[in-house]
């Protein structure tokens, strides 16, 4: 008699109450974990969140978050499924775990991954979305001009680009009223952005953290030879050390944010910001991480106006 347990587990979506895709997961060496304590009764929480992402590294039992997060939705309904296969007698046991993307999300998913739900509070340092840069008219530059928004080629988060262009050998930045303590990350946590290069005449896209002194730290993601999306992530051990900045900000009362490009001498240079992000990368948690992670083979676009259902399936059968 064959006793072997097989643990899966894949993730299924529905527009219009018709199935659009699945994808098969990868469930991480946290989520092991996490299953085994919630097993033996040693969970903390039965909640879960469901998050989409842009990224598309492929997925390994080290990851620890998504890519590139850009939402993430409270499962609304679990359930238990219960299947036996009339050919081979081998019977599935599993939980369901729901959610809905609103009308109000637009994106293009990449990745899919669940997490537990727990409240975060505010000296936990977690990860968390800066923008996505949808609304051009909260970006200012130094004469309180915004931007106009573009809505091509084709934003990987929400419906539209912040663009942002510099002519030959120049700079140009924009700034975002926005407070934020980097005082409990750690040297080891990151900045990630993601934007579409629309040139290589692009010398370096810059993000820097203003104090209300206006001193700054400020943090440089080099041009590619190639143009096209996308994502980079420097650590804040490069912010604090860059030497680019001016003075010593005061880590815990950062009052403003911004990003700009530089030219090269060979022409005027062009980037589409698409997403900033700051993430918790070294922290362990018992009770806090990546269950499971899918990168979608085709990626799925998510529109405006209509929603999207996500399910989780994760199965056993013996």
């Amino acid at each position: 008699m064959d006793n072997s347990m097989n643990l899966f587990g894949e993730y299924v979506f529905y527009e219009d109450n018709k199935e659009v895709y699945r994808s098969k997961n990868l469930i991480t060496k946290f989520g092991k974990r996490y299953l085994t304590q919630y097993l033996a009764g040693q969970s903390n929480t039965n909640l879960k969140d469901i998050a989409v992402g842009i990224g598309s590294t492929a997925a390994t039992v080290n990851d620890t978050q998504l890519g590139f997060e850009f939402y993430k939705s409270p499962v609304s309904m679990n359930s238990i499924d219960i299947q036996t296969s009339s050919s081979t007698g081998i019977s599935t046991y599993g939980v369901v775990y729901k959610t809905t993307l609103p009308v109000d999300v637009a994106g293009i998913i990449n990745e899919v991954g669940l997490f537990p739900s727990i409240s975060l509070g505010s000296t936990d340092y977690a990860s968390n979305s800066i923008s996505t840069f949808e609304d051009n008219q909260s970006w200012k530059d130094s004469a309180g001009v915004s931007p106009t928004s573009v809505t091509t080629p084709f934003p990987k988060i929400g419906t539209s680009y912040l663009p942002i262009s510099a002519s030959t050998s120049q700079s140009k930045e924009y700034f975002y009223n926005f407070n934020l303590d980097i005082s409990g990350y750690s040297a080891l946590d990151s900045f990630t952005l993601a934007y579409y290069q629309s040139d290589t005449n692009l010398d370096y896209v810059f993000v820097r953290t203003y104090d209300s002194s206006n001193n700054y730290y400020e943090i440089r993601f080099p041009g590619s030879a190639s143009i096209g999306d996308k994502i980079n992530s420097l650590t804040l051990n490069n912010l604090y050390s860059s030497g680019f900045g001016i003075g010593t900000p005061d880590q815990t009362a950062i009052v403003k944010i911004s990003v700009g490009v530089k030219a090269k001498s060979s022409g005027a240079t062009t980037a589409l910001f698409d997403g900033l992000r700051i993430n918790d990368e070294d922290s362990f948690r018992t009770d806090y991480g990546m269950i499971s992670r899918s990168v979608l083979t085709t990626p799925i676009t998510k529109s405006l106006g209509k929603q999207m259902v996500i399910e989780y399936r994760l199965g056993i059968n013996f």
